[in-house]
């Protein structure tokens, strides 16, 4: 009988949401002046954002290596798993996916299906959330990858960056030559769309005009919310922002008391910065 395993990034966000302590969660490395941490384990959002601005070079990450990887599935294989489904960041922002797909023949008597999830933070977590939840009610591994891409065909994020030097120079940006020609102090509406790159949409000069776009391309997208079955805020240190975006939309009829704010993963952080806000849903799908 086969019992099936969920594995996610730590970019993922599941270190701070209780109850999925049994997803694991494989950790990027941040290096930060050569040094080397664990995202999540030696390393937390607020030490990191703390430091960041103090440092003299941007922080680079590594994805986990197949080595580690292995060293995974091997625990759960002596734990009596048969399979493991791995939700990976979206295989443009991440070489993850493609280290997970280098995998799946190698441990006999053990199954490994990639998933790559086109998105980030806690809309990757929300899938190895639901993931979770299916593997524990009975669900095949095909009942669960049906039903993982319905929720990627639903899912969108919209994001204000602060600084573009990071998403520029960590080139996570994928059209930054249109929006860098003359400055990198304006404060484009990004969207992580259907292919999981992160795009600038449109040129905005103020921080709180780049919020409030963000917040009405929000609305306009889920018919002011009621459409979307998951919701989360993601924001890097970014308390006045955060505090303000919660309060538009709670005016708006949002209960913010429900929604994930917490600190994206510092792995997130060395690509984005501090100071970002932005908005992930996925729309409300027929559940499985």
């Amino acid at each position: 009988m086969s019992k099936i395993a969920i594995i996610t990034c730590s970019t993922s966000g599941l270190d701070y949401i209780n109850g999925y302590e049994d997803v694991k969660k494989a950790r990027t490395t941040i290096i930060i002046n050569n040094k080397e941490y664990l995202d999540g384990l030696d390393i937390h959002p607020k030490q990191f954002y703390e430091q960041l601005d103090k440092l003299k070079e941007i922080p680079k990450t590594s994805q986990p290596s197949v080595g580690y990887l292995l060293e995974i599935y091997e625990q759960l294989k002596s734990e009596g798993y048969t399979d493991a489904i791995y939700i990976s960041i979206s295989d443009y922002l991440s070489g993850t996916y493609q280290s997970v797909c280098l995998t799946t023949n190698i441990i006999e008597d053990f199954n490994v299906y990639p998933f790559n999830s086109k998105t980030a933070s806690f809309l990757t977590g929300f899938m190895a959330m639901e993931a979770y939840r299916l593997a524990n009610e009975g669900k095949s591994v095909k009942d669960i990858l049906d039903y993982l891409s319905i929720l990627r065909d639903n899912d969108r994020i919209f994001l204000m960056v602060d600084d573009l030097k990071y998403l520029v120079r960590n080139g996570r940006l994928s059209n930054a030559s249109a929006f860098i020609a003359s400055t990198l102090k304006i404060k484009p509406l990004l969207e992580i769309g259907e292919n999981g790159k992160i795009v600038a949409k449109e040129k905005i000069r103020t921080t709180k005009k780049a919020l409030d776009r963000v917040i009405e391309k929000f609305l306009e997208e889920t018919n002011n919310g009621d459409n979307a079955q998951f919701i989360f805020l993601f924001n890097t240190d970014a308390e006045e922002n955060l505090n303000y975006t919660k309060k538009v939309l709670q005016e708006k009829g949002i209960n913010t008391s429900q929604l994930i704010d917490a600190p994206v993963s510092p792995a997130i952080g060395c690509h984005v910065g501090k100071g970002v806000v932005g908005i992930g849903y996925i729309k409300k799908v027929e559940a499985s």
